[in-house]
């Protein structure tokens, strides 16, 4: 019986550790200063991590969501959604974006 006790305990330990541990996406608020065919540059918001490494950020129209991306002009209120991002000239490059999404 103790045996049971301590297997079940040791699974239940094992799930919550996993969960903690999950990896979580990396996103940043900001508003949208440029419309392009395959783009768009986001401003991120005062306080955003992202804006650590320029104030331009050049984000891909393609997403990996299957909803697409919302009709968006300039002066919008976004949250973007991503893998990773790199220095680019005076911005800041994104790699895959995930969702953007009106914010």
């Amino acid at each position: 019986m103790t045996q049971k006790i301590l297997f079940v305990f040791i699974i239940i330990l094992l799930l919550l550790t996993g969960c903690s541990n999950e990896k979580k996406g990396k996103y940043f608020k900001g508003i949208v200063s440029e419309v392009a065919d395959t783009y768009f540059i986001v401003i991120p918001n005062e306080g955003e991590p992202i804006k650590d490494m320029g104030d331009k950020v050049w984000v891909p129209k393609k997403v990996v969501s299957a909803d697409g991306i919302p009709d968006i002009s300039v002066d919008d209120k976004i949250q973007v959604i991503y893998k990773d991002a790199e220095k680019f000239g005076d911005g800041i490059k994104l790699d895959v974006v995930f969702a953007i999404y009106k914010d």
